[in-house]
């Protein structure tokens, strides 16, 4: 939704332009920027400076157009300014409020009119929301950098190559490397991670990969090899899949995301096998067409989404082979429909290929009883009338009620009516009349 939202935001700007009426601004030769800069202070804010002079006439006009590079898309803000020869100004923008992660690239520029009309756009510039509170250290490889600040240099290594070692993973299942670069900040502990997330975001989260900016922050204690396996492939494997398959109107389904991208750790989770069994035996294992749709919030079945995800990434991979995968994720790419696509590539519709694979399964042991619903009606289900229906007579103690109505307002009410009625007929008695005058003529 977020990329839909993001298109149609070009596409309006672009139809806004088109339609408008042309408007020539003179070029400001006059108008000078002695100083542009940003700084970021993460999390709390980044700081937009402007100096610009005039050499004739005043500027009465700022506006600064900022926003995530990698997203394209420019919010406007107009800054003010008290006109003059030369003026100084500020924006700050409250990053706790309008949120970017730690690593994401912000461009920004300014445009400046004077008094008589002319303009002038500066050059786009770049600042980088840097985390600085912490004494990073990084390592580059593959389009891929990463940021820790614990765990000395034998952790950068250990960090760095399970991270190629993740794209190797990837690049054999799909195809593909990361065309755009990605950042990965690795906190030493929860406690440090949350001070990097939104506001408000959930406690249990070790780590996010944010597709759209190329960003992944994530917790993973020094010198805790398994997480760090398990983690940095698993969100490297989101990026690249997200770079393969960009479009305007929708990505791959979401068991084909993070099945790739549990397939793509290099320290797989030992819970898999158990779960998925169990499951099997029990018939309660979930129907891959809900699976295209999101995660249920259930703990323990989105623990089981994640594993048939994986399962059936898997399957496809040593089934059909990695050509098939990565034409899938091609089709994927072409926004083609989850049943289409499959379709198209190894000739399964989606239930299809879940029967399958289910049949590659422990056999179900136990049936789920029907939960039990009475057949027939009671006998006396219809011996009272029901309540509140008007018309009908129940004697009670001490008086006359109709159906639980009280007699005044029944009365009134069909007094009502029948006055109602009464000058309806009139109307219509005086209509009819005149229209045998108007024939008879």
């Amino acid at each position: 939704m977020k990329k839909i939202a993001r298109y149609l935001l070009v596409l309006v700007l672009l139809a806004v332009a088109l339609l408008a009426p042309a408007v020539i601004a003179r070029p400001a030769e006059g108008i000078r920027v002695v100083a542009a800069t940003a700084r970021s202070e993460f999390p709390a804010r980044i700081t937009f400076d402007l100096t610009a002079e005039a050499d004739v006439g005043e500027i009465v006009a700022a506006q600064l157009l900022y926003g995530a590079t990698r997203q394209n898309v420019l919010t406007v803000v107009d800054v003010p300014v008290t006109p003059g020869r030369r003026i100084e100004t500020r924006h700050v923008l409250d990053t706790e409020v309008y949120y970017y992660p730690p690593g994401t690239a912000i461009s920004y520029r300014w445009a400046l009119r004077d008094a008589s009309g002319a303009e002038v756009i500066t050059p786009p510039a770049e600042v980088i929301h840097h985390d600085a509170r912490f004494p990073w250290a990084e390592r580059t490889e593959r389009n891929v950098t990463v940021f820790w600040y614990q765990g000395g240099v034998a952790f950068g290594e250990v960090l760095i190559n399970v991270a190629t070692a993740g794209l190797d993973r990837i690049a054999a299942a799909i195809g593909a490397e990361l065309e755009e670069p990605v950042r990965i900040y690795v906190y030493a502990s929860k406690a440090d991670l949350r001070t990097a997330l939104q506001a408000n975001s959930v406690e249990w989260v070790g780590g996010q990969a944010f597709t759209d900016l190329g960003v992944i922050i994530g917790a993973i204690a020094p010198g805790d090899v398994a997480e760090a396996g398990r983690l940095i492939p698993h969100e490297l494997a989101h990026q690249a899949l997200a770079q393969l398959t960009d479009n305007p109107y929708g990505g791959p389904p979401p068991w084909f995301d993070e099945g790739l991208a549990m397939y793509a750790q290099v320290q797989p989770d030992a819970w898999i096998d158990a779960r998925l069994d169990e499951a099997a035996r029990q018939g309660r294992l979930i129907p891959l067409e809900a699976l295209a749709a999101s995660f249920p919030a259930d703990t323990d079945q989105a623990l089981l989404s994640y594993a048939q995800s994986q399962a059936l990434v898997e399957y496809l991979i040593t089934t059909y082979g990695t050509d098939k995968v990565r034409a899938l994720a091609l089709a994927f790419a072409a926004a083609t429909p989850v049943d289409q696509a499959l379709q198209t590539v190894i000739g399964r519709s989606v239930d299809e290929l879940d029967a399958e694979w289910r049949a590659t399964l422990p056999p179900q042991e136990q049936s789920i009883a029907p939960t039990p619903v009475p057949r027939t009606a009671p006998a006396d289900r219809f011996a009272e009338p029901p309540v509140g229906m008007p018309g009908v007579d129940v004697a009670s103690p001490g008086g006359s009620e109709s159906a639980g109505v009280p007699m005044l307002p029944l009365v009134a009410g069909a007094l009502f009516c029948g006055t109602g009625l009464v000058a309806a007929g009139a109307v219509a008695l005086l209509l009819a009349r005149r229209a045998a005058a108007i024939k008879s003529r």
